[in-house]
C-alpha cells in the first residue's frame, strides 16, 4: 500500500471550512479575543516573529482577523508598519476601530481581500505573519505561493496553525483546544481543526511554493509552523525614514 493510501487511512478527510458570516460566529469570535489564554497565545507569537532578524519595515498579516497580531506587532515595535488583509468586512471593521483605539491607524492598514491573488508588489514586505489562518483556505499551496512572492528575498516569516490530528487523535485534540476558548468558540474550533492540514500535506505545499529551503514546517503538541529568518533592509522605506528624523 502506498504512503498517500495510508495517509488517508490514518487520516480523516479534510474538512472546507465555510467563511465566518454569521453574526453568532463574528460576536463569538471577538468575545474569545479578551480571553487570558488568546493574549498569551498571540503575545508569544508576537515575540516569536520579532525575533526573527528584521527590525523595521513593512509586515503582511495573513488572515487578519481583528488585527491583534499586527497591532500588538507595531504596539512593541516603531519601526514597523503593516497591512492586515482578511475575506471578512466584519471583523476587519472591527480591526480597523482597534487600530483607532490603539493610536496606530497611522501605521496599520486593514483591507478586505483575498490572500490567493494579492493586490502586493512582488518583494514588497519585509515580514510576513499569519496567526492560525491558513486551514480557512482551500487552497493553502496559493496562500504560500502569494506569500513567497510578496516577501523579499531576505523577508522573514512566520505561519502558526492548527494540525489535522489522525483519527484516533482528532476527538480528544479538539476537546484539548476547546477547552481553553468560550463555550461560542468551540463550533468554530471543531471546524477549525478538521479544516487544518497534517504536516506532511504542509511539508509539501511549502517545497513547492517557492519559500526559501528554511521554511520547513515544525511542530509542537498544538501547533504547526513555518518559520523563516530574515534581515532588514537597509533600503526599505520605513528604514531611510529613520535617517531625516
Amino acid at each position: 500500500m502506498s504512503g498517500s493510501a495510508l495517509s488517508r487511512l490514518w487520516y480523516p478527510p479534510r474538512l472546507i471550512m465555510a467563511e465566518m458570516d454569521a453574526p453568532d460566529d463574528v460576536a463569538a469570535f471577538i468575545e474569545s479575543r479578551s480571553l487570558d489564554y488568546s493574549t498569551r497565545l498571540e503575545d508569544d507569537f508576537v515575540e516569536r516573529a520579532l525575533t526573527l532578524g528584521v527590525e523595521s519595515g513593512t509586515v503582511l498579516e495573513v488572515g487578519a482577523r481583528v488585527g491583534l497580531i499586527l497591532l500588538r506587532a507595531l504596539h512593541r515595535n516603531e519601526n514597523l508598519v503593516g497591512i492586515g488583509l482578511d475575506t471578512s468586512g466584519p471583523l476587519i471593521e472591527r480591526a480597523r476601530e482597534t487600530a483607532v483605539a490603539w493610536d496606530l491607524a497611522d501605521r496599520a492598514v486593514f483591507q478586505v481581500g483575498d490572500a490567493r491573488r494579492m493586490r502586493f508588489k512582488a518583494g514588497y514586505f519585509d515580514l510576513v505573519v499569519s496567526d492560525r489562518a491558513l486551514h480557512r483556505f482551500d487552497d493553502a499551496a496559493s496562500v504560500l505561493a502569494e506569500i513567497a512572492r510578496v516577501l523579499k528575498p531576505k523577508g522573514a516569516l512566520l505561519v502558526r496553525d492548527y494540525q489535522r490530528p489522525n483519527r484516533l487523535a482528532l476527538s480528544s485534540t479538539i476537546r484539548r483546544h476547546a477547552a481553553r476558548w468560550n463555550s461560542g468558540m468551540g463550533p468554530q474550533l471543531d471546524a477549525s481543526i478538521r479544516a487544518a492540514y497534517t504536516a506532511a500535506e504542509l511539508r509539501h505545499m511549502v517545497r513547492n511554493a517557492g519559500l526559501r529551503g528554511n521554511a520547513a514546517p515544525s511542530a509542537d503538541s498544538d501547533f504547526i509552523f513555518i518559520e523563516q529568518r530574515g534581515e532588514t533592509d537597509p533600503g526599505s522605506w520605513v528604514t531611510a525614514r529613520d535617517q531625516y528624523r
